[in-house]
């Protein structure tokens, strides 16, 4: 693998550098350099040793991390094949995306048991996004607010089941979504902490207190805000005010601007900040596949104009992709350009507790997605490697 050398580009770091130049060696950035050092570098360097990548006046930008997605592609995690979690880690890279959790549905012990086990097997491709691990999206959530999830199979926290699943992931199980209130939780939410499991409240009917009773326990990070959650009311605050009030939490957001509306982004950005929003898909098999019909776990989901619900016309996930929601936080939401991309890579990385990822700063992986100033993938750089070209 050669060195690289991209340059001729916007680079998207703390600020913005134009006609900025950024210096990799194997899989970490060595450097990243304005428009007269990258003049510069470009004449001394040897081009047996490094590869000179044009970005063409476009976009350096950080690699996306995806911590919350169902499926991509025709595929989805819970369909249980090794194709499967292929297809979704091609498509990703293809639309800019690094490295992502694939979240589980609610389903039976077996069936969840399986797709750990799958993820826990599964090696990277070299066109592919990196699969970091799994995000077990329930099943101890609250029926009331189950959403997409599937009924009969939400259970009570087992931790019981958690040592099982834990005992085939290890480290690779990053992210539990659950609701504080359902019986077991807290004391699951303190064991999962003990092993560095990031925890998130999600399909949840706790009232202010059982969340804040919650976050105290552990909980760090929040499943699609205001989706699935007891919302705001002046009386009853709920989950959504014990988020808002609550300073140092990781909040998803799913800005495709069906799920949630701009004005609600906006009181996000105010209370929450930039600082503290994860941007996520929670994307399901039908994403960048026409309208039909389409499945989610053990549902059957119908997709209109984009956007993905049951029959009974809640929504059922999305078929977004990360670039597109960076694209509409900073077109649709005037949000600035170097703060949609931490929100959908830095931020993502630090809930996670990666280190030296998700942003472009020396010594940090050399993950890049190379855009077109209409925000196009042109090429998705992961570790150094390039997995996927527009060309």
């Amino acid at each position: 693998m050669k060195h690289l050398i991209i340059t001729n580009g916007t680079v998207v770091t703390d600020k913005l550098i134009e006609n900025g130049t950024v210096v990799t060696i194997g899989d970490r950035i060595m450097l990243v350099a304005g428009e007269e050092e990258g003049r510069r570098i470009l004449e001394a360097a040897s081009p047996h040793v490094f590869r000179i990548i044009d970005a063409q006046g476009g976009y350096i930008a950080p690699g996306l991390i995806d911590v919350h997605m169902h499926g991509a592609g025709g595929s989805e995690l819970m369909d249980g094949t090794e194709e499967a979690l292929e297809t979704m880690a091609r498509f990703l890279a293809r639309s800019g995306t690094v490295a992502f959790l694939p979240s589980t549905v609610t389903a039976a012990e077996d069936k969840t048991r399986a797709v750990c086990e799958l993820v826990a097997g599964f090696e990277d491709l070299e066109d592919g996004a990196e699969v970091l691990g799994i995000h077990l999206e329930g099943p101890y959530i609250n029926e009331k607010y189950k959403g997409a999830q599937y009924g009969p199979a939400i259970r009570p926290a087992s931790l019981d089941e958690l040592e099982e699943l834990h005992r085939i992931l290890g480290e690779k199980l990053r992210l539990v979504t659950l609701a504080p209130e359902v019986p077991g939780s807290l004391e699951a939410i303190a064991w999962l902490r003990e092993r560095g499991v990031t925890v998130s409240i999600g399909h949840t009917n706790a009232t202010y207190e059982e969340a804040l009773a919650g976050f105290k326990q552990g909980i760090t990070h929040v499943t699609h805000t205001y989706n699935g959650m007891r919302g705001l009311h002046h009386r009853d605050p709920g989950v959504v005010g014990a988020v808002l009030a609550t300073p140092g939490l990781y909040a998803e957001l799913i800005a495709d601007l069906v799920h949630v509306h701009p004005g609600a982004i906006r009181v996000m950005l105010r209370s929450i900040g930039v600082e503290h929003i994860v941007l996520v898909t929670d994307s399901v098999q039908a994403t960048g596949l026409p309208d039909g019909e389409y499945v989610l776990g053990d549902h059957k989901i119908f997709v209109r104009d984009g956007s993905a619900r049951l029959a009974d016309g809640n929504l059922a996930g999305s078929t977004l992709t990360l670039k597109q929601a960076v694209q509409n936080m900073v077109e649709q939401l005037g949000v600035d350009l170097v703060d949609a991309f931490r929100m959908a890579s830095l931020n993502p990385a630090q809930t996670l507790g990666l280190k030296h990822r998700g942003w472009i700063k020396e010594g940090n992986k050399a993950d890049f997605v190379l855009l077109s100033r209409d925000f196009q993938v042109q090429m998705t750089i992961i570790s150094g490697r390039t997995a996927y070209s527009a060309q």
